[in-house]
């Protein structure tokens, strides 16, 4: 009798199995979970309050006033310093400003691990 089994993964590769600890990537990821903004922003395309960062960076997004962007590091800096400046598409204007909270090197950080998600 032979007996095979077999591991399924639902494990996607959007979000990097291994970061190098120390780097821009692995630091992000840090904050990122840190600051709680895994709360409204979901790593793995699932819906929660916020627009997932999944996959999301050099994409265009489309805001509540018509205009469409494209999801670059301008536009994420922005969107961390200034969130109620672009109201994404069937979300509510619910996220603070990380202006006073996050140092730059932080929110470089921050872009380095979004751009890591593919």
């Amino acid at each position: 009798i032979f007996i095979i089994f077999f591991e399924i993964s639902c494990k996607s590769n959007s979000i990097p199995d291994e970061l190098t600890p120390g780097s821009p990537e692995f630091n992000g990821k840090e904050l990122f979970n840190r600051m709680a903004c895994n709360a409204c922003h979901s790593e793995d395309g699932s819906l929660k309050l916020g627009p997932t960062i999944k996959g999301q960076f050099g994409k265009e997004i489309r805001h509540t006033d018509g205009s469409v962007t494209i999801i670059d590091e301008e536009y994420i800096r922005e969107s961390i310093h200034e969130p109620l400046k672009y109201i994404v598409e069937h979300y509510t204007p619910i996220m603070p400003s990380y202006r006073p909270i996050l140092k730059d090197e932080d929110v470089e950080n921050i872009i380095a691990y979004i751009k890591a998600l593919k």
